[in-house]
């Protein structure tokens, strides 16, 4: 008796169903479980599994394969078939796929293990849920008496991954319990993306340099490790998360640790470190204390003896050390004790008003002064963003090197997404909006967005004046309101920044004031989950965006922005004057002047062929170009020309004692002057083929 296979149910376009189905709001969440076996003849049996959180739905088939076709190009056909036929029943039904766990059983994984050419195909079927269908992927070996039980299995194990649940939110951040090892991707069971997309977008000379750069770490078993403070939230984690991924496709052993939170702690490095850096806050409640300088040492020093320290096999071996901001920076000369042969890199990633720094007694000062002759002085290299009022005094010009804060191209935040991706993320946004009480973008009216942390620097307040005066120009120009656009204001948060609440808190009163309430209607005001995608599908709906912080290191949203070909109208602050080519793809403001800025969103929103100069600019390949030293590939090859030039294992030379003092090289500001600095870019080395000795 032939065996009967359970089907997907594919709604008729016109049934009752169907119109019911494109009703919701939004698509109801749903997870997939992809199961796979390589039967004795030849064939591919699978099965499916969908689960919203109460019940599954199975599809079960058999792939009869082509003769005349390779194993690999069956494997491809299957995964045309198993595409195809999810996305029918998902867009049929209204259902959006949110994560997928491809797996087979043991046997079947023992037959890909032995054949290296069935695994590229499996691993393509993942990269194609994450580009095609916008669905997080992941592998895994299965267990279970039947494909249909492994399938359910994988739906419920996917569906776990993603608790609690959101619509377009990523998968849990894994932390390794003994070590605090950041476990990206899941420990690499997601599988977004393979080796090749990386290489289409870098240009060859890039992509020649780094995979020469990661043979090298590789042959000589270079051992790199990053610490910082958290594992989610902000630019910092974004960029560790992303090249981490990179590196494991490279094969680098390359690793990331975080600190065990602390709230007591956060409340010092933001406030009383962070802060005070960038000089957002002058009052002496924010300096530190010896009882502050006590409680962080102290989380300091039990993060390094519980996590890192000695026979923990971490610190003892590494060869190199990269410390992100100073959050954790006290474990310093616990890793100097420890390991005196390692070579260590102090990032720092944030404004550090140098100006401010000098000044004997002020805060800045004092902080400075502390951080540096306890802790970071005994580093090797000093990072800092490209701007030379980020450099503190007492660091050695020769210690100096420069390099910009990166995205990724293809993680959620920045991957192509279709229309209907995009028309899905807004009404996941709307539903957020609605949830606090914020009014939700309208479907037929532009938006201009700023996306940001809600944080003293970010200049909210000045976005909010100059969206309201924007409006006055409009409205003045005869222009009717329904035809003027919107302002989203929202960002993800981050567990080490106490600050959120607090100015998310004045931003909802400042709406309440009489000058802003008439506009308040408009104006969507919103913190939101850890979603990459939601924020790139806002980001790419948008008409143009803002940034308009009064101190910033290096702007990833404005890297964001342009790579979407939105014009970005910013204030002159920090490094943002480096990423914008001020009237070709953006427009600079100085900082304050909330008038200009309200001047360019008027000539930009009434001036068509204006507007259209700038998105034609940002599509050029020489933009493209540009960019691209803001992207993961590129800063790879920095982070380990570093790596390899700094590590003495493998290296019978000492190299990287300092740069050639008569490479100097003008620097910018962050105030519109340029400063001659003993310091040059990373990429200066590798891209001459020079070598720092």
């Amino acid at each position: 008796m032939a065996t009967i296979h359970r089907k997907f149910s594919i709604l008729e376009a016109g049934s009752p169903r169907y119109v019911l189905a494109r009703k919701k709001a939004i698509g109801k969440s749903i997870h997939l479980g992809v199961a796979m076996a390589y039967n004795s003849s030849g064939q591919f049996e699978w099965a499916c599994s969908s689960y919203d959180g109460s019940e599954f739905e199975t599809h079960e088939d058999t792939f009869i394969p082509n003769p005349e076709c390779t194993v690999p190009q069956q494997l491809e056909k299957l995964n045309d078939t198993i595409i195809g036929i999810v996305r029918d029943y998902a867009n049929t039904h209204n259902y959006r796929i949110q994560g997928v766990c491809i797996g087979c059983d043991e046997e079947t994984a023992k037959i890909v293990s032995k054949s290296p050419e069935l695994k590229d195909p499996i691993r393509s079927m993942c990269t194609r849920f994450w580009f095609a269908l916008d669905a997080t992927p992941c592998i895994y070996t299965l267990r279970g008496l039947s494909l249909t039980e492994e399938a359910a299995s994988a739906a419920r194990k996917v569906y776990d991954w993603f608790t609690p649940q959101f619509p377009g939110n990523i998968p849990r951040i894994a932390v390794d319990p003994e070590t605090n090892e950041v476990l990206v991707d899941m420990d690499s069971h997601c599988h977004m993306v393979d080796l090749h997309h990386f290489e289409e977008t870098t240009d060859k000379p890039t992509w020649d340099k780094l995979l020469a750069l990661a043979d090298e770490c590789k042959q000589r078993k270079l051992k790199i490790l990053f610490f910082n403070s958290t594992p989610q939230g902000g630019g910092v984690a974004l960029m560790r998360h992303a090249m981490i991924r990179l590196m494991r496709l490279l094969g680098v052993d390359c690793r990331w640790f975080v600190a065990k939170p602390n709230p007591d702690v956060f409340v010092i490095t933001k406030r009383k470190f962070h802060n005070v850096f960038q000089g957002v806050t002058a009052e002496e409640e924010f300096r530190l204390t010896e009882d502050d300088k006590k409680l962080w040492i102290e989380w300091c020093e039990q993060n390094f003896d519980n996590y890192w320290g000695k026979g923990k096999g971490v610190v003892d071996d590494a060869d190199v050390i990269i410390m992100d901001d100073p959050q954790v920076s006290a474990i310093i000369p616990h890793i100097r004790k420890l390991n005196p042969n390692t070579r260590i890199i102090y990032r720092s990633h944030i404004e550090i008003r140098a100006d401010l720094a000098t000044i004997p007694g002020s805060m800045q000062h004092d902080l400075w002064d502390f951080l540096w002759n306890g802790y970071i002085k005994h580093t090797d290299l000093f990072l800092s963003h490209p701007v030379a009022g980020f450099i503190p005094p007492r660091v050695p010009h020769e210690k100096v090197a420069l390099l910009p804060a990166a995205t990724d191209e293809l993680d959620g935040l920045n991957k192509k997404m279709s229309p209907a991706d995009i028309e899905y993320y807004r009404r996941v946004f709307n539903r957020c909006a609605m949830d606090q009480g914020s009014p939700g973008i309208s479907h037929d009216r532009p938006y201009v967005i700023q996306i940001a942390r809600f944080d003293p620097s970010k200049g909210i307040p000045d976005v909010v004046e100059a969206y309201c005066t924007f409006r006055d120009q409009l409205t003045a120009k005869g222009i009717e309101d329904d035809q003027h656009p919107q302002l989203v204001l929202c960002g993800h948060g981050s567990i080490d920044d106490p600050d959120g609440t607090v100015v998310y808190d004045q931003v909802i009163e400042l709406l309440g004031q009489p000058e802003y309430s008439a506009f308040a209607k408009d104006i969507c005001v919103t913190r939101l989950p850890a979603s990459d995608q939601l924020l790139c599908a806002l980001l790419r709906g948008s008409f143009c965006a803002l940034q308009l912080s009064h101190r910033e290191g290096f702007e990833v949203k404005v890297t964001e922005s342009l790579s979407k070909h939105k014009p970005v109208v910013a204030y002159r602050s920090g490094g943002i004057p480096l990423q914008i080519e001020d009237g070709k793809t953006g427009i600079l403001v100085e900082r304050g002047n909330t008038k200009g800025v309200a001047d360019a969103l008027t000539r930009l929103y009434t001036d068509m062929a204006y507007y259209q100069r700038f998105v034609d600019e940002l599509r050029t390949k020489a933009q493209d170009s540009k960019r691209q030293q803001y992207f993961t590939p590129f800063q790879s090859v920095n982070w380990l020309y570093l790596a390899t030039q700094l590590a003495f294992k493998g290296n019978d030379e000492a190299v990287a004692n300092s740069q050639p003092q008569n490479d100097v090289t003008g620097t910018y500001m962050g105030n519109g002057d340029i400063r001659e600095w003993n310091a040059r870019y990373v990429r200066e080395f590798w891209q001459d083929n020079t070598t720092v000795v």
